[in-house]
């Protein structure tokens, strides 16, 4: 995965939409009268809180320091009218005091009616009062210094200069060049986002859907959880489930609450989840690729809404041996659980053993969809599916052909029109293998029969043709043949009397000769007895069957006789 991109400053590489002016509603005038009256009365209480040095290389004075004077200044002459306003059109002087000197020219107005709108594709949108020629966002962060986002935004500058600041409704600090965070920001952060939380020590914090003691004994669970570090040693602990059902992602809350931007300058995230089944450590490979998706989350290149799918997967993909089903891993010599729990028959299962035992020894990953990806430097075989249809699916054209000559004694040019056929239909492989299984047992068989491919007359042929057809076809099929045939007394008195042993004789003693149903009802036990030994054939071999075939013909007393094997 390529290093994540840094994340933008604001109004760096994004335009600032400005909307000219609007006639403000009610809200909004009370809102910016409140703002202002509060600049005016306590503006000392609503300046960032200098935490950084006073002096920097060369003994220069810290350029935060030099606005906050340049900004006192302002506060000293906030009842000057004509002061501020000379102040605010000023092409010199420190950038943020500007729009200090604007906040409290607009202070003293009386009519608010009017106002410029101020739109940020991050920071959201706000009205405030235009006065001189600063900057929107700057205006708009004094003005509307309730917001904790919004006030951020005149400091921009000294942030791109390396100057840290962090802002939340638990206060307003910058920490010089140093990202010095606090409890009280992380603990803003997190009320702003309306996280339920759990308060474990003056190190742990914790979301409310996971069991502190899980947090605190470092354990891995079903449900992956994620442990973000902080620089001053504080911890938060959040769910996935948490993570994905943020209305605004958690990240973001961090992003919009620090200048510079820069959460992996003070954050460090860790990734707790293993799939079910797994001991012990995860591979090195895992976690770096965790490490790669987190960082490229802090820098925004990775949504929220994916991070959990993206790290267990990263996680699965780490793992270089033994097998995966969805989540859930087996050890290698754990395969025949594996394959036990695919979904499908039994011949199916045995199609997954041949085939296991016929592909290359390499892993690979099967998705979904049916579609298989070959990992040449591992041996992890992983489903994402316990579909054995979905693994066939994706095995089938490389591999078929081989799998049809394990599983079935099939000549060369019938398994490749089957191999073809299966491949462009794709049918079930379930039923797909049940049909082929039962035709080639049914060849099988047929090919123990005696008289292979020879026809021969009187009754005892009718009865071979019909026990060839009952045991190739069905029994009904040969059935309704048999009411059909018409020759001599001898061949369709052996149709009554096939029809006779099936039961299928009802209703239709008016198709056949009075005397060839005399002679099928005499004869109906030897032909009985030779269906009864075409049962055999294909376990012990035609010799039973020609034996009773020889006793049908005896029984018959026909004078046709049976052709040599």
């Amino acid at each position: 995965m390529p290093a994540p991109s840094k994340v933008n400053f604001p109004g760096q590489k994004q335009r600032i939409r400005m909307r000219g002016t609007k006639q403000a509603s009610k809200d909004v005038k009370q809102r910016l009268k409140k703002n202002l009256a509060d600049l005016r009365e306590s503006p000392e209480s609503l300046l960032p809180i200098y935490e950084g040095p006073k002096r920097i290389k060369w003994g220069r004075k810290s350029p935060v320091v030099s606005t906050l004077e340049e900004i006192n200044k302002v506060i000293d002459n906030r009842f000057e009218k004509k002061w501020l306003s000379k102040r605010t059109m000023s092409k010199r002087g420190d950038s943020v005091a500007k729009a200090w000197a604007g906040a409290m020219l607009a202070a003293q107005e009386e009519d608010y009616s009017t106002v410029s709108v101020f739109k940020h594709p991050l920071y959201g949108s706000a009205s405030y009062i235009r006065k001189g020629d600063s900057r929107a966002g700057f205006l708009t962060g004094v003005q509307n210094h309730h917001n904790p986002r919004l006030r951020l935004l005149p400091w921009e500058e000294h942030a791109k200069r390396g100057w840290w600041f962090f802002s939340s409704k638990n206060g307003f600090v910058c920490s010089g060049q140093e990202s010095k965070i606090s409890n009280d920001w992380i603990l803003g952060i997190i009320d702003r986002a309306k996280i339920n939380h759990d308060i474990r020590s003056e190190n742990l914090i914790v979301s409310s859907d996971i069991n502190p003691e899980t947090i605190e004994n470092d354990e891995v669970i079903d449900q992956g959880y994620f442990k973000l570090n902080f620089s001053n040693g504080t911890t938060l602990a959040v769910s996935e489930n948490l993570i994905k059902d943020m209305k605004e992602p958690l990240v973001m809350q961090f992003v919009l609450g620090v200048l510079p931007p820069k959460l992996t300058d003070f954050i460090d995230v860790e990734y707790r989840w293993a799939p079910n089944g797994w001991e012990g450590e995860l591979p090195e490979e895992s976690i770096e690729a965790v490490e790669n998706i987190v960082t490229g989350w802090l820098n925004l290149v990775v949504p929220e809404k994916s991070l959990p799918i993206l790290c267990r997967k990263a996680i699965l993909e780490g793992i270089n041996d033994g097998f995966i089903l969805g989540e859930r891993w087996f050890k290698p010599e754990n395969h025949d659980d594996f394959i036990g729990e695919l979904s499908g028959n039994d011949l199916e299962r045995l199609a997954v053993e041949k085939l296991f035992e016929i592909i290359p020894n390499k892993g690979f990953y099967v998705n979904s969809d049916g579609e298989i990806e070959w990992k040449d430097e591992s041996e992890l075989i992983w489903l994402e599916s316990n579909s054995i249809h979905l693994l066939l699916v994706s095995m089938w054209e490389e591999f078929g052909l081989e799998l049809l000559n394990e599983l079935f004694d099939i000549n060369e040019q019938s398994a490749k029109e089957i191999h073809s056929k299966q491949l462009k239909k794709r049918e079930a492989f379930g039923n797909f293998l049940r049909k082929l299984n039962k035709t080639n047992s049914i060849q099988k068989t047929l090919s123990k029969f005696p008289w292979q491919d020879i026809e021969f007359n009187g009754p005892c042929g009718v009865a071979h043709a019909l026990i060839m057809l009952a045991r190739s076809e069905s029994v009904g099929v040969s059935c309704a043949y048999a009411t059909k045939i018409r020759g001599n007394l001898e061949e369709e008195a052996i149709a009554w009397s096939w029809l006779l042993i099936h039961k299928k004789h009802s209703g239709k003693d008016w198709k056949f000769n009075p005397s060839a149903r005399d002679l099928g009802g005499d004869w109906s036990v030897s032909l009985n007895q030779l269906w009864d030994e075409s049962e055999n054939v294909g376990k012990e071999g035609p010799e039973g069957y020609i034996s009773k075939m020889n006793d049908l013909q005896k029984t018959t007393g026909t004078q046709h006789k049976l052709p040599e094997l």
